[in-house]
């Protein structure tokens, strides 16, 4: 108990946090627990910042850590130029995650609807895809990257979420990949902690509420092999978006219906785009150009059109 006082010590836990109310309580909480076990096998020095990155009031108190906080920029329209609020979360990523993900949803566009005759108000985008795309971005930054934060910067039309170090999968596999993680021991203690998906399903939660809310698949991006961006975009018309948009969310819901032992069929782009049972045209063109452009397959060539499913390139 001595060991794991002074290292309740060391990392300042946040012992204001609503689930907290003493120290002892604190260092009986199973949270503590947990994360001493996790870093059991880590150097003590190395185990106090991996513990404070999880658990600390103030990451700005450590040296090596205080490029470690989380910043949030809201933007009053679609570019850079005009900032309206930049924030900074400077708490344990345990402790600010959800801290975090609900200002951005606060802050993100809302829309009105009628639903049963009543008005309601529907944000622009599904809060299940932030809080995933927020944990990745925290979760396999490349800690020995320096002077760079994650960062969430909220557009009118997009979220872009940013963190240092390329992904560690081939983008295309993203979907179906095996869970790999720069840092693993912080991956599996924030499932723990239920901060984020299964692991290895992070991806599929996304592109599955993406698709429910008729948005276009998130894009991801690695800069350089420095840095990695995903981007969340909120709804847009068929007509305004791009091929290269299209062709990209076709193929990522490919990927995830074969991941559910399925494929994807016109019915199911009508559904993902919002096109009606008369734009039955413009769906096939889509799969089509799919097709040509080498992302997806037919699941069986023998299939009559009309009842054809669509496989991911590599099926």
């Amino acid at each position: 108990m001595c060991a794991l006082t002074s290292f309740f010590s060391s990392v300042k836990y946040n012992i204001n946090c609503g689930h907290i109310k003493n120290i002892m309580y604190c260092i009986e909480n199973e949270i503590i627990r947990e994360l001493w076990r996790t870093f059991d096998s880590t150097p003590y020095e190395l185990r106090i910042a991996m513990g404070a990155l999880m658990i600390a009031k103030d990451l700005k108190k450590f040296e090596s850590l205080h490029r470690r906080t989380v910043r949030v920029v809201w933007y009053k329209e679609n570019s850079r130029l005009d900032a309206i609020r930049e924030k900074e979360f400077c708490a344990g990523y345990v402790f600010s995650h959800e801290e975090i993900v609900q200002y951005i949803m606060t802050i993100i566009p809302q829309e009105e609807v009628i639903v049963d005759a009543t008005r309601k108000s529907v944000v622009s985008f599904p809060e299940i895809a932030i809080r995933e795309l927020l944990a990745n971005a925290v979760i396999h930054q490349d800690l020995q990257q320096r002077g760079t934060n994650p960062r969430v910067e909220v557009f009118k039309n997009r979220i872009e979420f940013s963190n240092a170090g390329a992904p560690l999968v081939a983008i295309e596999r993203i979907v179906d990949s095996v869970p790999v993680s720069k840092n693993e021991n912080i991956a599996g203690f924030m499932h723990k902690c239920g901060i984020c998906e299964e692991r290895g399903s992070g991806y599929d939660k996304i592109v599955e509420a993406t698709g429910k809310n008729e948005l276009l698949a998130p894009r991801i991006e690695n800069q350089n092999n420095q840095f990695t961006k995903a981007i969340l975009f909120a709804k847009v018309p068929f007509e305004l978006t791009t091929k290269e948009d299209r062709i990209r969310t076709c193929y990522m819901q490919a990927c995830l219906a074969y991941v559910n032992f399925e494929g994807i069929s016109n019915s199911d782009i009508r559904k993902i785009f919002g096109l009606g049972e008369k734009e039955k045209a413009k769906a096939s063109r889509l799969l089509t150009s799919a097709v040509e452009a080498g992302y997806i397959k037919v699941m069986d060539p023998d299939t009559a059109p009309r009842y054809k499913k669509y496989i991911p390139y590599w099926a």
